[in-house]
C-alpha cells in the first residue's frame, strides 16, 4: 500500500508539472503548425530566474514566478518575431514545419550560449520556493514544494482552458488554430496573435522552471531533459491537442513513477521510450491527435 501511495503521488507530481511545459508545446503546435525547440530554453530562464530572486536578491517567491512569467512571455514574443514570423510568407515555397523546427532550435542555442558567457558552466542551487513537508501516508513523505508546483501547474492549465475558451483573444487562437484564411477574412490579427500565442507558451515553460530548478539545478543545459520529456509528452498525446497533453502529461507521469518505485530509476526512462514506441505502431496519431490537423 505504501509503495502503491508512492507512486500515485509522484506521478501527479510529474504528471503536473509534465503538463504544465508540454501543454505550450501542443498551443504553439495547434496555432502555428511548428514544434517549438525553444520550450527547453524557456525552463531555463525560469530557473535562473529563480536563483536570481530566491538566491542572490531573496525577495519572495511570489517575485520569482511573476517575473520568471514576464521574463520568459517576451522571451519567446521575441523567439517568435525573430525565427518564425519572417518566413510566415514563404509557407508555401519551404518546407515550414521543418524550417521553424530549425530556426527555433537555433534560438535556443544562443539563448543557451549566452548564459554559459555570463553564468559559466557550473550549476547553480535554487532553493525550493516553500520548505517543508506533510506526511501524507505512512513514510510516504510530500515536499510542500512538489504540492506547490503540482497546485500551480493545475491552475496555470486550468487558467489558459478558460482563457482559450472564455476570452476574445484566446476564441481568436481558437479560430486561427481551425482555419486561418477564415480568421484572417474575419478580421483576426493573426500577424499579433502568433507572438502573443508563443509568449504565453514559453511563459508557461518558464513557470515551471521556478520549480524545476530546485530538482535539476540551474545552468545552461539544464531545459534540455524538460524539452525531450516535453516532446514525449506532445508525440504521446497527439501533436496539437491540448486535452490529450493533460491525459498524456499524467500517463507518463505514471508510467516513469511505477518504474522508478518498483524498477529504478536507470529503466525508467528506456520503458517510457519503449511504451511510446509500441503506442505510436498502434495509434499512430498519438493518444488523442487527429489523422487530419489537430484543432484546439
Amino acid at each position: 500500500m505504501t509503495d502503491l501511495v508512492g507512486i500515485l503521488i509522484t506521478a501527479a507530481v510529474l504528471g503536473s508539472i509534465y503538463g504544465l511545459v508540454a501543454i505550450g508545446m501542443s498551443l504553439v503546435y495547434g496555432t502555428l503548425r511548428i514544434l517549438d525547440m525553444s520550450q527547453g530554453s524557456m525552463v531555463m530562464l525560469g530557473m535562473y530566474v529563480a536563483w536570481g530572486v530566491l538566491v542572490v536578491a531573496h525577495w519572495n517567491p511570489i517575485f520569482a514566478i511573476v517575473l520568471a512569467f514576464l521574463a520568459t512571455f517576451v522571451a519567446g514574443t521575441v523567439t517568435e518575431l525573430v525565427s518564425v514570423q519572417p518566413l510566415m510568407n514563404r509557407k508555401n515555397n519551404i518546407d515550414f514545419e521543418m524550417v521553424t523546427f530549425i530556426t527555433t532550435f537555433a534560438v535556443a542555442m544562443v539563448i543557451e550560449n549566452v548564459v554559459l558567457e555570463v553564468y559559466g558552466p557550473q550549476q547553480h542551487n535554487v532553493t525550493p520556493v516553500i520548505s517543508g513537508q506533510i506526511n501524507v501516508y505512512h513514510g510516504v513523505n510530500l515536499p510542500y514544494q512538489n504540492l506547490a508546483m503540482m497546485v500551480l501547474s493545475v491552475a496555470l492549465m486550468g487558467g489558459l482552458g478558460f482563457f482559450l475558451a472564455r476570452t476574445r483573444w484566446g476564441m481568436a487562437i481558437r479560430a486561427v488554430a481551425q482555419n486561418v484564411d477564415s480568421a484572417r477574412l474575419m478580421g483576426v490579427p493573426v500577424a499579433k496573435l502568433y507572438p502573443l500565442t508563443m509568449g504565453l507558451a514559453s511563459a508557461l515553460a518558464g513557470v515551471g522552471g521556478v520549480f524545476l530548478g530546485a530538482i535539476y539545478f540551474a545552468y545552461p543545459q539544464a531545459g534540455e531533459l524538460p524539452l525531450l520529456l516535453a516532446l514525449i509528452v506532445v508525440v504521446f498525446a497527439g501533436l496539437g491537442s491540448l486535452s490529450g497533453t493533460i491525459y498524456a502529461a499524467y500517463a507518463i507521469g505514471l508510467i516513469q513513477a511505477t518504474c522508478e518505485v518498483l524498477i529504478g530509476t536507470t529503466w525508467s526512462l528506456p520503458i517510457l521510450y519503449g511504451f511510446i514506441f509500441v503506442l505510436i505502431i498502434v495509434r499512430p496519431n498519438g493518444l488523442m491527435g487527429k489523422p487530419t490537423e489537430a484543432r484546439l
